[in-house]
């Protein structure tokens, strides 16, 4: 609790540009059962940063690594900001190690310079397989890229073939677009499911979607998205009557903003504090005019052994303003990765043998990651 206490002091501290002002506790025990805290205020050794060297970024730009930095050139060294710098650039997910050096300037006790040393992984992979199962028969190929052009923008298309469905998706993702620490997000997409000869219905999707994301307040993140997609629904003599209502052409346009409150204490490997995040998407244009709730939390904890325990929270919402069902393509499917060991899409209500989504999801889960055991 007091070393939470002195995290919270520290935060405050930085904010309010008290860089050199260093907190600590003392205690001490009296009377046998009571303990008197004594918080103690140091001034740190005034030292500013000289010198930033960055190596073995062999293809990522230096600037890619320069953006995430907190502490820069010519501002006041601060342990805890440099600290969240190195794990800044960590959690790009770019890099397969990242270290750093801290020395004292040749020409000015009073200035340090430093080294940040950086492993390259590799970012890209080309893929394809095909595979059968239960399920029917898979193939697929695609391309991923976490670091086009050495910028860390990531790309990723792929086109996916089943019985059923056909599905192409092109999605580009620049964290930190123009230097303006605002992130691009493109999405192109068009699938088709072909569910005609087994449940009487056949859905075809085609679309596009553009967002971004930035840092409103402090740790609080606003995510506004635009979103504009065509859709068929055909049936035949075997689909449901609720189905069958909903067959024709549908144009939609729709406005989807998330908020994120991160008290994580790294984005990277977070080994405690809380991320809550809520979203929601809204009709501008729709021939349903269907609105979506989401709320998800995640809470982390350590203990003196280093074992780290997560817990999540998920709960989705999907209701049609009008009388209408909600469309057979917008309705509930809980996540794969939050529902393990089940096929996905495979769980909920089902109308003429097929799993046709819900209204309402939800799901909990736990998570423990224990350290690695050394062997003699």
């Amino acid at each position: 609790v007091l070393d939470d206490i002195l995290d919270d002091i520290n935060k405050i501290s930085i904010k309010k540009e008290f860089i050199f002002l260093d907190a600590k506790y003392d205690l001490s025990i009296v009377e046998k059962n009571k303990i008197n805290v004594i918080l103690n205020f140091d001034d740190l050794e005034k030292v500013f940063v000289e010198q930033i060297n960055i190596f073995g970024n062999f293809i990522t730009e230096e600037k890619v690594i320069r953006n995430s930095l907190i502490v820069d050139e010519g501002d006041a060294f601060n342990e805890v900001l440099f600290d969240k710098s190195i794990n800044k650039i960590r959690s790009r997910g770019i890099f397969k190690s990242v270290s750093s050096r801290i020395k004292k300037s040749e020409n000015d006790n009073m200035k340090k310079i430093i080294d940040i040393i950086v492993e390259e992984s590799p970012t890209g992979e080309i893929f394809a397989g095909a595979g059968t199962g239960t399920a029917g028969s898979t193939v697929s190929v695609g391309i991923s890229e976490n670091n086009y052009l050495g910028q860390g923008v990531g790309v990723t298309t792929n086109l996916s073939i089943s019985e059923e469905s056909v599905q192409g998706v092109l999605s580009i993702k620049n964290p930190n677009y123009k230097n303006s620490d605002r992130s691009l997000n493109t999405r192109i997409e068009s699938q088709s499911t072909d569910y005609l000869s087994k449940f009487g219905y056949k859905t075809s999707k085609t679309g596009f979607s553009l967002g971004t994301s930035f840092e409103q307040y402090e740790d609080l993140y606003f995510s506004p998205q635009i979103s504009t997609y065509y859709e068929d629904v055909e049936t035949s003599a075997k689909a449901s009557a609720a189905k069958k209502k909903q067959e024709g052409d549908y144009f939609d346009s729709e406005f989807t903003y998330g908020l994120t409150l991160n008290r994580l204490n790294q984005n990277y490997q977070p080994t405690s504090g809380f991320k809550s995040k809520f979203t929601q998407t809204l009709p501008m244009y729709s021939e349903d005019w269907t609105i979506r709730n989401s709320y998800e939390f995640s809470k982390y904890l350590s203990t003196n052994n280093d074992t780290v325990f997560a817990f999540n929270f998920f709960v989705k919402a999907v209701n049609a303003l009008s009388n209408d069902d909600v469309r057979v393509t917008k309705r509930v499917f809980i996540p794969g990765k939050k529902l393990r060991g089940f096929e996905i899409g495979k769980i909920g209500p089902i109308d003429n043998g097929d799993f046709i989504g819900g209204n309402y999801g939800t799901s909990l889960n736990f998570a423990a990651s224990m350290p690695t055991i050394a062997k003699d």
